[in-house]
């Protein structure tokens, strides 16, 4: 008998087999389910490596032994005649039908689970994006959607209730108590709630409430009025159906400062309860938890918002501007630890400094603090994702802490996951991430139900710009960048990436392209490097390019950035591999593959501790290539 034929028959390719589909199986469980009870992600990995391990030893003992009537017998002491081998190869044949069975069924039923999944409890999308801009109003409304899931009669926009009174912090406390009102709504799934970020866009802007319902894509409007005197409060509110203004409920409410909260508890269960919603005592529970609870500890979360988005209009120094304001959100979690939006918003001053060091931006201050920002931002992110509710916006948190991690091993099945069906939340990395490795598709999805939520959101503005170009859709992205712009959201990031798609096109004829040489926006180096690389005129592009690398504000980013465009593969792959070497590199270097949108900005082999990453998550390279520039060749 045949070697081949011997391993047939002492069932070790059947073992093999059960093994595989039975590792499989448990691999999914682990995933799944270790996530979810709080096990790091080191359990999923450890759970692994064990599995592996057993492999071989599994086809060891189906070699050498043999299940028999009497029991595990050594295949040389078992009577060739008497074998039940015949016998156990049917068992293991039904084993393996079952498995595949589950397997089959494990898929459909993950598929639909989290496709059906929604946010029941406190997230993010009643606090606005991560990165939110506030703008001025607009116009064109034609690309904001309706959410079929809900009834267009329970969709409410929050707006900015005014503060009556002038104490150095009323405007502050108004707003703290919108966002406590606006939270508790969105933390009903019954309900589509405007987000703050768009809510918060018509602050103090004298339009009707049609008008702004109609821009929001809302059938009702909630407003309102706060007037402090000490530690007396009168708070007004009325919920107004946009159709024909009618006035659905209101009332008024003279308390003290400590009765706010029970105040901000029963204007929004009476406007749930007239939108239709059944609360019962989970829900109004659900409702209690949404907010922060703290008069003081509100006041000073809007102050950090309001810093927030005024360090992002310059990104000149953005990193010392985060830190100055980091105290107002540590006040916030103080008082309210599980509030996930504050958690994120206080983790950007470590990512911009990650950023900035893993570039070569600026020299490390001190040693290791290159090591201890990213440390910051995982430990941010773990906390983040501890606290959100079980759904969708934990899904997307479970990515990006894991992006942070050390190793990606389960990544791309996170990133899937996350990109299923939700309730409105907010993404950040996740989108670059999956951008970079061939999800365009799904970001697209991704990013339209967030803007469902939140129109006004000026990032989710861009990443859907550019994601339509990284889709091979510049068309679709010129189109919707434009709608964003006559909406008012003047952001210059959306402004480039129009520039993208005209490049895309090739339309470098188009008078958006002779325009596009602002230095706001991402690009350090001067757009000209782009447009002239397009052309195919790489002689000036060079010439361009050795200017930029020899100025005072070239980074190891955008000098692969540029190199890759221009051709130059050698020195592309030079400052990736500066990046690769630095704490918190991949993260870059992925940011860096999703920006360029030209394939693959520099060689694996270059960076082999991002390439050791994307072969453990399983991730596509090279990446597709969205803008053909004629001398890059790789």
């Amino acid at each position: 008998m045949s070697f081949f034929e011997e391993l047939k028959r002492r069932n070790v390719f059947r073992v093999g087999i059960a093994y595989g589909v039975a590792t499989w199986l448990l691999i999914q469980v682990t995933d799944t389910v270790f996530p979810r009870i709080g096990l790091p992600d080191s359990a999923v990995t450890l759970v692994i490596a064990l599995l592996a391990i057993g492999f071989i030893p599994a086809l060891i003992f189906a070699w050498a032994f043999e299940m028999t009537p009497e029991g595990i017998k050594r295949d040389a002491d078992v009577n060739r005649a008497e074998s039940i081998t015949p016998k156990t190869a049917k068992k293991l044949d039904r084993v393996i039908i079952a498995g595949l069975v589950l397997v089959i069924a494990g898929m459909g039923v993950e598929r639909l689970w989290f496709a059906g999944q929604q946010v029941t409890g406190p997230d993010l999308k009643g606090s606005g994006s991560i990165t939110d801009t506030t703008t001025s109003a607009g116009g064109d409304e034609s690309l904001i959607e309706p959410d079929p899931s809900h009834p267009a009669q329970q969709s409410v926009a929050v707006l900015p209730f005014t503060a009556m009174s002038s104490g150095e912090d009323d405007g502050y406390f108004s707003d703290g108590l919108t966002e406590e009102i606006l939270n508790s709504l969105a933390a009903l799934p019954e309900l589509l709630v405007t987000a703050r970020t768009s809510s918060f866009h018509f602050k103090g802007q004298n339009i009707p409430v049609p008008e702004i319902a109609k821009t929001l894509g809302v059938a009702n409007v909630v407003e309102g009025s706060v007037r402090r005197s000490g530690e007396n409060v009168r708070i007004t509110a009325q919920l107004v159906r946009a159709s024909d203004g009618f006035h659905l409920w209101s009332d008024t409410y003279d308390r003290t400062l400590e009765d706010v909260f029970a105040v901000q508890e029963e204007i929004a269960e009476n406007i749930a309860q007239t939108l239709n919603v059944v609360l019962d005592e989970d829900k109004r529970n659900v409702m209690r938890m949404a907010g922060i609870r703290d008069v003081e500890a509100f006041i000073a979360y809007q102050k950090g918002l309001e810093g927030f988005r005024e360090a992002h209009a310059d990104v000149e120094g953005i990193t010392g501007k985060l830190e100055a304001i980091n105290p107002y959100f540590e006040t916030a979690l103080a008082a309210a630890p599980d509030l996930v939006a504050a958690r994120i918003l206080k983790a950007d001053a470590a990512g911009h400094k990650v950023f900035e060091l893993a570039t070569n931006w600026r020299q490390e201050a001190w040693p290791g603090e290159g090591l201890e920002a990213l440390e910051a931002l995982r430990l941010e992110y773990e906390l983040a994702w501890k606290s959100a509710s079980p759904g969708n916006q934990r899904d997307i948190l479970e990515v990006e802490r894991s992006v942070f991690a050390d190793n990606w091993i389960g990544l791309r099945s996170k990133i899937e996951r996350a990109l299923l069906p939700g309730d409105c939340p907010a993404t950040n990395w996740t989108v670059e991430v999956a951008n970079a490795f061939g999800m365009t598709e799904q970001v697209i999805e991704k990013t339209r139900e967030e803007l469902r939520c939140d129109p006004y959101n000026s990032v989710s503005n861009f990443f859907l710009v550019f994601t339509l170009n990284w889709a091979g859709k510049p068309d679709e992205a010129l189109r919707v960048g434009k709608d964003a712009l006559e909406r008012g959201l003047g952001y210059s990031w959306i402004e480039d990436a129009m520039l993208y798609a005209l490049l895309a096109k090739g339309e470098l004829a188009d008078p958006r392209v002779a325009h596009a040489s602002g230095a706001s926006g991402w690009m350090k180096f001067p757009r000209e490097i782009l447009i002239l690389a397009k052309a195919g005129e790489i002689t000036q592009a060079t010439e361009l390019a050795e200017k930029f690398w020899a100025s005072d504000v070239a980074d190891d980013w955008s000098s692969t950035h540029v190199a890759a465009v221009i051709g130059d593969r050698d020195k592309a792959n030079e400052w990736a591999s500066h990046i690769d070497s630095k704490p918190g590199g991949a993260l870059v270097l992925s940011n860096l593959t999703h920006i360029c949108a030209c394939g693959a900005p520099f060689d694996l082999e270059a960076t082999p501790n991002f390439k050791a990453k994307i072969e453990q998550a399983g991730l596509d390279w090279p990446p597709r290539t969205a803008i053909n520039f004629p001398a890059k060749d790789w």
